[in-house]
Order: C-alpha cells, then sequence, then structure tokens
C-alpha cells in the first residue's frame, strides 16, 4: 500500500506518473557511485550531525564546500541515492550556475518543479509570481532537493530561499565553492569537504585506474608516483587514471615524468574557472599569493597587498586558500600551479612582460620576483641599476629552504641598489654588509634578510613608516640595529640567533603596535637583565578582562605592552600572578592568529567576565640543572587555559599545581629538572596530552596515570620507583596507550621493570645506563616493539628472549656482555652491538670481534665475500628459483682504538646506480675521541654492519650486482681513522 501526499490541484495523470515513479524507485533502488568505496564513510559520520535525518520538525538547509574538484558533487550524489527515498518529494539540480547563466532564473525555477513532480508542462508566471508557485506547491510536502553548484545568492532564494517556503522536515543540499554565499544566505550547518590524504588517494587512484582489481606487476612505484601527482584532489586523480588507462608500464613511466614537470591540461582548464568567477582585483591578489605568498602568514600578507585582508577574505570565501590555525594561507599546489601558468599565459609566456617573475631567467618590468636559490648552480650577478628602474616592482623574493649557506646572488660591483617601491624585500644569506647607501625603503612593509652578511642595517634614523616586519635571524656578524623610532607600525622584530648583538636600540620601547619580539640565541645579550610582569586592562570591547605582560628591556625608554609573541633569553625576573622566578628563557605564543571569520569557523565564545592570558604555548627554563638553584614558584595554571604546549625547564619546582588538570587543551608537556616528588592525581584529566618529558627529575618517585600518552621521557629520573599509578589498578592497564618510553639512567628500574609488559603498545624503549645483568623479562611480551636501547649498560651479560617485532638492536658500550641470541626467524634490520669486546656470538649472525688483525672475518652467513670495499655478486642463479625481495650486506670497519664509531640509525643509506648494475652504501658514523688513549696506541677495533637492502633489480636484463661500500668522515680528518677492511653480500629471495 502507498500513501502519498500531493498538492491540491495536481490532475489525475499527474498522480498516476507519480505514483508509477515510486513504484520503479522501490523496484529499482538508486545507483551507488564507484568512488563511495573511499572515504565517503566518514563523510557520512561528518554530515550525520548537520541533516539529522530522524527530525522531522525542522526544515534544514546543509551546505557542502570546498575547492573545485575535491569531490562535492559525489558526496552529493551518494547523499541523495541513501536519502531520498525517505521523501515524498525530491529532485538533484545539477549545474545550477550554468543553468542561471545561460537560461536565466524563470528556467531554473521551473526545472526545479518539473523535476520535482516529473512534469515538464510546469508554467509559471513573472519573477515574484514564481516564488509564490514554489512556496504553494511545496509548503506542505517533505522535500528532498540537492542544488549542486550553486554559485550566487539570487539562485538560492528563487529557488528556497527561506524554510517556511517547505514542508517540516525537509532537507536542502546547497553545494558551493562559495562560502560566503552560504553565511549570507544564513546556512549554519555547513560541511567543507577537503582533500584526500595519500592512503586514501592511492586507494581512490588504484579502485580507477584498476576498476577495484589487483595491481598489476611492475606498477607497485608507478601507481604511487601518479596518485601523488593529485595532491589529494579527486578531480586530477580521475583525469591521471583516465589518461594512463590501458597503457603500460613503460607509457606510464613516460607520461608520469612529463606529469612531473607539469600538471595535465585538462587539470588547468578544470580549475581556472573558480579564477575566472573573481572580480579583477581579487584575481590580482590571487596571482601574488599563488606565485609569492603561498604558506606565508595571513597577518604579514594582508599588509603587503591592496586591501589586502578584504582580498583574502574573498578568497577564503571562494574556497581558493584556506587559513590554518597558525594563520597560515594555504593553497593547493595545484592551484598554485594553474596562478602561475595564468600569470605566463597573460604574457604571452615572454618573460619580460611577466607579472611576477620566479626562476633566473631575467628581469622585467614587472610587479614581483621570486628566486629560489638552491635552484641556481652557481653565482647570479644582478645589475643594481636595472633593478631600480623597474617603476612597478613591489615584491623581491631570493630565498633558500637551507640555513645559513652563501649567496648565489650578488650585485655587480658598482650597481648596488634597489627600487623604492618595494613593499617586500626578502633576500636570504644577503652579501653585503649594509643595506645599499642610495636604497631609501619609504614603501617597505616586510624586510627579511635571514643568515645575511650584515654588520648594520643602515645609518641614520630612516621613515619606515610603513614597515611591519623585520627579520635578521641567523645575522651573525650584526653588531647594532639602528634606531627603529620612526617604524611606527613595526609589529615584528625577530633578531634570534644574532650573536654579534651587545645592546638592544634605547628605540625599541616606542615600538606601541609590537606583538612579535625574537631575542633569542644571541650569546651578546646573556648578560643584560629582562623584567616580566603584568597588569590587567579592559579592551574597548569589554568582552573580558585581559591580563598584559609588560617587557622591561634595558635601556629601552618605555616597556613593551601589547607583545603577543615573546622569544627572549638572558637574566630573566618572572613577577606574574601566579609565576615567580628567575630564568634565563622565556617564550610565549598567544593562541589567536587571525580572525574567526577567515577561519570560517564559529566565534569564540570567551567568558565574559574571566581573566586570562590566550597563550598556546609557554615556555620559561634555565640552561642547566644544578640542585642548589633556587626553586622557581609555581602557584597556579588558572590563567593559562588555552595552553597546547607547557615547558618549565630545569627550575627546581618543589610541586606542580593540581590544576594542571584543568588545562584540557594541553598537547605537550616539559617538566624536565625539577624537584617535585609526585604529580597531580589531577592530571589523568589531560585526555590530549600526547607527549610529556620528565627527565632529571631525580626526586620523582611515581607517575600518575597518564593513559592517553603516547611519548613518554624519563631519563635520569634516579628515584622513580613505579611507571603506574596503583599497584592496584592492573584491572585498568590495557588502557595506555604509550608508543615510546625513555628510561635510560633510571638507576630503580629493575624494580619496576614488570610493569612494562602493561605497555603493550610500545614501539620503542630505551634503558641505556642501567644495571641490570639480563634484559627485564616482561619485553618479550612487548608485541609491537620495533626499537630497544641497551647502551652502555656496563653489567649487562645476556640479551635473549627478544619479541619478534624488534626491528633495531642498539647495544653500544656493554662491556660485559657475553651473548645475544636472536631466533631464526629474527626481523632485526639495525644491530649495534659495537664497543661490546666481551661478545662471544654464533658464527651465523654475527661473528666473533677480537682485538688483533688475524681472526676478524665476514661471517660465512655472507656467500659473496671480498677484502676491500666492494664485491660483485651473480644473477643468474636466482632466475629460474624463487622471487628476488633483496640483499643482505655486510661491512667490515677497522677503526683506530684511539676513536671509537657509532653507528645509529639514520647514519647510512644506499642508492642504486650505472643502470641498477652496483649498488653503492655510505657510512657516516658518529666519530668519538678517546681521551685516555694515548696517541701513539696503534690498537685497532672492528665494527661489523650488517644492512638489508631491499631492491627492484631487474634480473632479466642483469648478469652480475656490484657492492660498493664507502666511509665518510667530516673534512678536519685529513687522514680517515677508520677503514672498510672486508664486505659480503647475500640475495634475500620469497623463500
Amino acid at each position: 500500500m502507498f500513501h502519498i501526499s500531493m498538492p491540491h490541484n495536481v490532475d489525475e495523470a499527474t498522480m498516476v506518473e507519480d505514483v508509477v515513479r515510486h513504484l520503479l524507485d522501490g523496484l529499482f533502488p538508486a545507483h551507488t557511485t564507484d568512488e563511495d568505496v573511499v572515504g565517503m564513510s566518514r563523510h557520512m559520520e561528518g554530515l550525520a550531525s548537520l541533516l539529522e535525518m530522524e527530525s522531522d520538525e525542522e526544515v534544514r538547509f546543509v551546505g557542502i564546500s570546498g575547492m573545485a574538484g575535491v569531490g562535492k558533487t559525489t558526496i552529493a550524489k551518494y547523499l541523495y541515492s541513501r536519502f531520498s527515498r525517505q521523501f515524498p518529494v525530491r529532485c538533484f539540480i545539477a549545474g545550477v550556475a550554468k543553468d542561471y547563466k545561460e537560461q536565466g532564473l524563470p528556467y531554473l525555477r521551473k526545472k526545479f518543479l518539473s523535476q520535482i513532480f516529473c512534469d515538464e508542462h510546469v508554467s509559471l508566471g513573472s519573477v515574484g509570481a514564481g516564488s509564490d508557485e514554489i512556496k504553494w506547491r511545496l509548503v506542505h510536502q517533505k522535500v528532498f532537493a540537492v542544488l549542486d553548484d550553486v554559485d550566487q545568492v539570487e539562485q538560492l532564494h528563487g529557488l528556497a530561499k527561506d524554510p517556511t517556503w517547505l514542508g517540516s522536515g525537509s532537507r536542502i543540499i546547497i553545494i558551493t565553492r562559495d562560502k560566503g554565499l552560504l553565511d549570507t544566505c544564513g546556512v549554519k550547518n555547513v560541511y567543507p569537504v577537503k582533500c584526500l590524504d595519500q592512503d586514501d588517494a592511492l586507494q581512490m587512484f588504484k579502485h580507477i585506474s584498476f576498476g577495484g582489481g589487483p595491481c598489476p606487476d611492475g606498477f607497485e612505484k608507478l601507481l604511487i608516483r601518479a596518485s601523488r601527482l593529485a595532491h589529494g584532489l579527486p578531480f586530477a586523480l580521475h583525469s591521471y587514471s583516465l589518461h594512463l588507462h590501458r597503457k603500460t608500464a613503460e607509457e606510464w613511466e613516460k607520461a608520469l615524468r612529463e606529469y612531473e614537470k607539469s600538471p595535465h591540461e585538462n587539470i588547468f582548464y578544470f580549475l581556472r574557472s573558480s579564477y575566472e568567477g573573481l572580480v579583477p582585483r581579487d584575481k590580482i591578489a590571487f596571482l601574488h599569493v599563488a606565485c609569492l605568498f603561498n604558506g606565508q602568514h595571513f597577518l604579514r600578507t594582508r599588509s603587503l597587498l591592496d586591501d589586502g585582508e578584504c582580498r583574502i577574505k574573498n578568497l577564503v570565501e571562494k574556497s581558493l586558500v584556506d587559513i590554518s590555525a597558525q594563520g597560515c594561507i594555504n593553497m593547493h599546489v595545484l592551484v598554485e600551479e594553474m596562478g602561475r601558468e595564468l600569470v605566463l599565459e597573460e604574457s604571452d609566456y615572454i618573460s619580460q612582460r611577466h607579472r611576477i617573475l620566479w626562476g633566473n631567467d631575467g628581469i622585467a618590468t614587472t610587479e614581483g620576483v621570486s628566486l629560489h636559490m638552491c635552484d641556481m648552480p652557481r653565482m647570479v650577478s644582478i645589475d643594481g641599476g636595472i633593478l631600480n628602474a623597474i617603476n612597478n616592482l613591489k615584491y623581491f623574493k631570493a630565498f633558500t629552504h637551507l640555513n645559513d649557506i652563501e649567496s648565489t646572488l650578488n650585485f655587480f660591483q658598482g650597481t648596488e641598489n634597489l627600487p623604492k617601491s618595494l613593499r617586500l624585500l626578502h633576500w636570504d644569506a644577503y652579501p653585503m654588509t649594509t643595506l645599499p647607501s642610495k636604497y631609501y625603503p619609504y614603501r617597505l612593509t616586510e624586510l627579511n634578510l635571514r643568515y645575511s652578511n650584515l654588520v648594520r642595517l643602515w645609518d641614520g634614523i630612516l621613515g619606515l613608516g610603513y614597515l611591519r616586519r623585520l627579520d635578521v635571524t641567523g645575522s651573525k656578524n650584526l653588531t647594532e640595529i639602528p634606531d627603529l623610532s620612526r617604524a611606527t607600525v613595526l609589529e615584528e622584530l625577530i633578531m634570534k640567533g644574532c650573536t654579534g648583538l651587545k645592546q638592544i636600540p634605547e628605540s625599541i620601547g616606542l615600538l606601541s603596535c609590537l606583538r612579535k619580539l625574537d631575542l633569542s640565541q644571541c650569546d651578546g645579550l646573556m648578560n643584560l637583565q629582562f623584567y616580566i610582569s603584568e597588569t590587567t586592562v579592559l579592551p574597548e570591547s569589554r568582552h573580558r578582562q585581559r591580563p598584559q605582560i609588560i617587557l622591561t628591556l634595558p635601556r629601552a625608554v618605555k616597556p613593551l605592552t601589547s607583545l603577543a609573541n615573546l622569544s627572549i633569553e638572558g637574566r630573566i625576573h618572572i613577577e606574574l600572578r601566579h609565576l615567580k622566578g628567575k630564568a634565563e628563557h622565556l617564550s610565549f605564543i598567544s593562541e589567536k592568529q587571525v580572525h574567526d571569520e577567515l577561519l570560517m569557523t564559529p566565534k569564540d565564545q570567551s567568558p565574559i567576565s574571566s581573566s586570562f592570558h590566550d597563550f598556546e604555548s609557554l615556555s620559561i627554563k634555565r640552561f642547566s640543572y644544578t640542585e642548589d638553584n633556587a626553586p622557581f614558584s609555581c602557584i597556579s595554571f588558572s590563567g593559562f587555559p588555552c595552553l597546547t604546549e607547557l615547558n618549565l625547564i630545569n627550575l627546581n619546582i618543589q610541586a606542580i599545581p593540581e590544576d594542571i588538570g584543568l588545562l584540557h587543551s594541553l598537547e605537550k608537556l616539559d617538566l624536565s629538572g625539577n624537584d617535585f616528588i609526585n604529580l597531580p592525581t589531577s592530571m589523568k584529566n589531560l585526555s590530549k596530552l600526547k607527549h610529556a618529558r620528565l627527565s632529571k627529575c631525580v626526586k620523582l618517585e611515581a607517575l600518575p596515570g597518564l593513559t592517553e600518552l603516547q611519548s613518554l621521557k624519563l631519563s635520569g629520573c634516579s628515584s622513580l620507583e613505579s611507571l603506574l599509578e596503583s599497584p592496584h589498578g592492573v584491572q585498568e592497564l590495557s588502557r595506555y596507550n604509550l608508543l615510546e618510553l625513555e628510561l635510560d639512567k633510571c638507576t630503580k628500574v629493575g624494580s619496576f621493570s614488570h610493569q612494562l609488559s602493561h605497555f603493550t603498545t610500545l614501539t620503542y624503549l630505551n634503558l641505556s645506563s642501567n644495571d641490570f645483568e639480563a634484559i627485564p623479562e616482561s619485553i618479550a611480551e612487548l608485541t609491537s616493539l620495533g626499537t630497544l636501547c641497551l647502551n652502555n649498560c656496563k653489567k649487562l651479560k645476556s640479551v635473549e628472549d627478544l619479541p619478534q617485532s624488534l626491528e633495531n638492536l642498539y647495544a653500544h658500550g656493554c662491556d660485559s656482555l657475553e651473548n645475544v641470541i636472536l631466533s631464526l626467524d629474527h626481523s632485526i634490520k639495525h644491530l649495534d652491538l659495537s664497543h661490546c669486546f666481551g661478545l662471544q656470538q654464533d658464527e651465523q649472525l654475527i661473528t666473533q670481534f677480537l682485538n688483533n688483525g688475524d681472526t676478524e672475518r665476514i661471517p660465512r652467513y655472507f656467500n659473496n665475500q671480498s677484502s676491500g670495499r666492494s664485491t660483485t655478486i651473480s644473477l643468474s642463479p636466482i632466475r629460474f628459483t624463487s622471487t628476488l625481495l633483496g640483499f643482505a650486506a655486510c661491512i667490515m670497519v677497522s677503526c683506530e682504538r684511539s676513536f671509537y664509531l657509532q653507528f645509529p640509525a639514520f647514519s647510512y643509506d644506499w642508492s642504486c646506480e650505472e643502470d641498477d648494475e652496483v649498488i653503492r652504501i655510505n657510512l657516516r658514523p658518529n666519530l668519538y675521541r678517546e681521551s685516555e688513549i694515548e696517541e701513539d696506541d696503534t690498537v685497532r677495533s672492528h665494527h661489523l654492519v650488517i644492512i638489508h637492502v631491499t631492491s627492484s633489480v631487474n634480473t632479466e636484463r642483469i648478469e652480475e650486482l656490484r657492492l660498493e661500500s664507502h666511509l665518510q668522515f667530516p673534512d678536519e680528518f685529513r687522514f680517515p681513522p677508520a677503514v672498510i677492511r672486508a664486505c659480503g653480500f647475500r640475495m634475500i629471495n620469497e623463500d
């Protein structure tokens, strides 16, 4: 039996047609799309709370927003197929923007009603009459409608302006790239669609390319490369998969090499529609962001662009950029590349006409220049006179991703000059000792000269009325900061690592707008006195009282009172309401970086009468711990409720306040070098705390139940007696999620080592520098353990009963170690048993290390051996047997006893060379001098390094494979203290 609600004036034929449609819907359920296999369940979970399908009382408008190609329509189709049959009337209107542009609103309304009632002959009058017709027909109907690709307010207002137009329980889904449109229309329930992560992107690409079947042999690595080209954008995944469909592996390789240089043209064509919808001034801002400012902080970028805040907000609303929680502008990689292509296109690909230049292909009449110096193989010189003649040049960036390197960009001698029109001057490793004497920066907004060769910036007092940011990080030769009294709007002053600075200019106290100050790692300022205090102010908005930090600097005219981001080092006197004492480092970062509307999140509902600092992170520390230091007074954390990171280091704090448990946003905590005996039990409430460091807390005896921790460092906690909250809480111990645990130099570890078995999720455990003779039995129960450190356990005699999961074992300097017993099917990939001179070991795994040169050799386990640093292996025997998975390489290193070597996990790398016929292994050990050994002592020690090398060598093509091993030491060693004595090679097959 069917019951269908119909409008009062619908004729019998229409009713019959509608009944037939409903019957067909029941017999032939809507087909779901292929894409629902990847990520759709997460989208449905996110939309469930917005849709509230179980509620029949209210009408809900739900927006689905996101950049072009991110999958909004796919999600909407899935929604429609899943829920529409629950509604008596329904429709999916595709291409709303296109229909509106080409046919107008009356056509769009007629299409809307025609689909709902399956009546192609719906007649509408004027625009106003059309609104009345929709209301009259739908006011008593429970409607499910999807409006796809809405780009103007008039489109939504013309079809469903108000919830009162529709019957109770109706749901209207609006698909749009324009977040501002949803806000204007009062749509509060908005689901933002983000790009796929790498795993989901790979899964989707595989599903599309191979129809859900297995990946053919030889395509695995190609598949990963191809999926990464899309950077998580579903439309790009579809485009690449369609082009690569039914092609051979060789054709994939050729196509991928091209796409890695430049994306497929269809992708740019599709993304371009978002750009074309911008007004001219927003288009200019978009191009500048794409070419110059992607990844930069919003506050900095807004001051560099014309009407910057408004322009960036418009780009956010159009889903062309996002603003991160840290306040940085994020533009998708493919959108960025499309923007750069547009710059080339508008200038007919003639570099002299480019709006913005990037690369070193010439200087032209342009607005911006961006040079990545890491891509410049040799020194490039520019003519400052020609540069100065570019009247419209606003942005000049010469940047590098490496710190403290020599500049590969310089002026031709005698031509040093810069355009007066510059707003941004960013020149990493700036080669000159001062700015050009002829340069007058009257329009300069941001000056970044990191790791420069500057001795001084300029002479005299300059008019810097527009300057908002000055960054000279790492300029070690800089001896003074000039008078900044006329930089009246300066917001950021960054002098981190300027080790030559001796004084702070008096004028710094006049910078009433200064929000960020970084004086850390300035060795010449370490003896200066800094005073930190606070007062309470009532902002004009009168939302809440706010404590204000006051920084009093030596020689400054006035104290600074506007700081939201501070990092200083020296003799610091702290006098806050709840924190008092002396320190050598203080830093904090305030939580609020950008306006809420730019983040497109609900506005902050701060307590009206509360008084607190909105710090996101706070660090106070002394550089070393000594027991006789005066204790720092830590009374309460109530003034810091927004903290996500808290570091109170080497302060000899005697007790941690109980209200630390109210820091519900805390994710990272470092309380190393303090004198408390216990921690508050309230810390169990810190559900977001993932990383804690309590090193050198020499009086700490026990811990509260920190069940959500992933990383816990307790190095040097010599009084620690228990890892667990209570010996009676065994029934709850399975809740621990700890992944990394450091217990080195915990001298009482033997008394609680049995507790380790409760941390079953551990992947990393450090028990170095302890006094046990055998490793704790509980380690065998850690079935996820991947790395175990036992370095310098001087009494350790035997290592056995290791978990099968273990891949890395470090036991350097275990003087008493005699045996290491590994199972035949062990998973060890990295093994360090250097300087274990008492070791005796089964020859199948590790041969004896002796201190004379006659008996050392590569184990017989490696069946291809040679003296020296290379050996050769024949591949022909494996061609008709099992599949080759890789190789095991064994390298014997002989070292003078006046030195000792360590081979940590990242001390080596390997690569295939010469068309895969050579495997080259580079060893870069850590090298230490043993001061107690005489220089003329020529006794040598020997190290055996075993490395597993995965391989995709084509055994059909190559007859022999050569192993080459190389030792690499720092340049100061004219005569290497170690040599490779021998090496061995062994194939690893599937069986």
